[in-house]
């Protein structure tokens, strides 16, 4: 693990198997505003095993401060992304991983989409485009709410923790599960104001049931006291 951690680079960082959506992601990155100061690093993880050992393997080679943890299909639409995550998280030390869309809380079912009171906003594309609006963050109030899960299309964190590739080896829950190993040590997980949707998120309409079915166990297991 990084034991120095360079507080002017941002990575963002990407499992890849399909090159077309990658360049799509790339090209929507590489058009960022990025502050005078800031290093920015473009890793991709190729033949990932899963998601969370494929991010592990990134977050332990970066020495970058600020991670992007972001689905190849995941597009960023705001060009000022970065200076607004740094923004948000220097203004708060206990935030440790923001995202765009997600549940204030987890309901019993463990499916974070099906809790009564989600936040934040994103524009789908499956087979048409859909706008994806619930609870709005009010910038007056709060810059930044607590939420207990985030949709792993796109995670930014300040902070490193230890993916859970031991329980988390598919595609899965490995973005529930790690909301809930920041807050076990004591970090806010949030989604920031967003006035218009900061993303684009290309997911299409294929859903793997038994595999969710499988890891969703995992994660009951798991976090279903906490």
């Amino acid at each position: 693990m990084n034991q120095h951690t360079n507080e002017n680079s941002i990575s963002f960082i990407t499992c890849v198997n399909d090159d077309t959506l990658y360049d799509l992601c790339l090209r929507h990155l590489q058009s960022l505003s990025v502050p005078p100061h800031m290093k920015v690093e473009l890793i991709n993880i190729r033949d990932a095993d899963s998601m969370a050992s494929g991010y592990q393997a990134a977050m332990e080679d970066s020495d970058s401060k600020y991670k992007v943890y972001l689905h190849q299909d995941t597009f960023i639409i705001n060009r000022s992304f970065i200076y607004d995550i740094l923004h948000v998280f220097q203004q708060n030390d206990q935030l440790g991983m923001i995202g765009v869309i997600g549940a204030e809380e987890v309901p019993q079912s463990g499916i974070w989409w099906e809790a009564s009171k989600k936040a934040g906003k994103v524009i789908e594309y499956r087979s048409t485009y859909n706008y994806l609006l619930f609870d709005e963050i009010d910038e007056i109030d709060e810059t930044v709410k607590a939420v207990q899960a985030l949709d792993g299309l796109l995670l930014a964190t300040q902070y490193d923790v230890p993916w859970r590739k031991d329980i988390f080896n598919g595609w899965h829950l490995y973005d529930s599960s790690q909301c809930f190993e920041f807050r076990k040590k004591g970090y806010i997980v949030g989604i920031p104001h967003q006035k218009e949707p900061w993303v684009l998120h290309a997911c299409g309409n294929e859903f793997d049931t038994d595999q969710y079915s499988y890891y969703l166990k995992k994660f009951l297991e798991e976090y279903s006291e906490t």
